[in-house]
């Protein structure tokens, strides 16, 4: 009975043995199947637009700008049924000018074009610079624009007060701001600012490993 129970046993341990081999070979068989089927080479992942676009707005040109306004405000009376006028003199301004502005880009509407995974070229299309701020800095003690003369005329230096000199104050300051506005818009700005832009960008889209050029609209 002894012996017949060791049989019984020794002939389990066999199969059991032989099941491992066999899962043993299946696995390694597996394996070495995997291992030598080539693996599908992966195309290239175009460039992230989304590092240039959470850039947003970018500053390239800060223009300090100085200009002297010359205005007159002018006291007259119409001539009645006739274009001509009686003029009774006037308030003239003289106003230093003095602010800053800021060209930049948007963008948050930049986007690629022609993209070619094979050479890994792209194009990155960018709006035009443009002005973002200007301004006239209204405080003399900081430099800024400062009122040089402010001189009555004629009729208008016997009106007593100060509106018609108030007036035309701020009206020199209105033409002051149209004027910084207009000379930041100058053509010879915006290239400047383009070419900054592009000083700046260039690092950080060959950084993807992409040949990125650069196109303004």
């Amino acid at each position: 009975m002894v012996l017949n129970g060791t049989i019984q046993t020794l002939s389990r341990s066999r199969t059991m043995q032989n099941i491992l081999i066999t899962l043993l070979v299946a696995a390694l068989a597996v394996i070495a199947t995997w291992k030598i089927k080539p693996e599908k080479e992966q195309p290239p992942a175009a460039p992230p637009v989304v590092s240039v676009q959470q850039m947003g707005t970018l500053a390239t040109l800060k223009v300090n700008y100085a200009n002297v306004i010359e205005f007159d405000q002018r006291v007259t009376q119409d001539i009645p049924w006739t274009q001509w006028e009686f003029r009774f003199g006037g308030t003239r301004v003289l106003l230093i000018a003095r602010g800053e502005c800021l060209i930049g880009t948007d963008l948050q509407s930049a986007k690629y074009e022609h993209l070619s995974t094979d050479t890994k070229t792209a194009t990155l299309i960018l709006p035009s610079p443009k002005v973002f701020s200007a301004r006239l800095n209204h405080d003399p003690k900081t430099g800024g624009s400062v009122f040089y003369t402010v001189d009555n005329k004629g009729i208008a230096s016997l009106i007593p007060g100060t509106e018609g000199q108030t007036k035309a104050m701020n009206l020199a300051l209105q033409k002051g701001q149209s004027d910084i506005e207009a000379a930041c818009a100058k053509p010879d700005l915006l290239i400047a600012a383009r070419k900054n832009a592009e000083t700046v960008l260039q690092p950080v889209v060959s950084a993807t490993g992409w040949k990125i050029s650069i196109v303004w609209r």
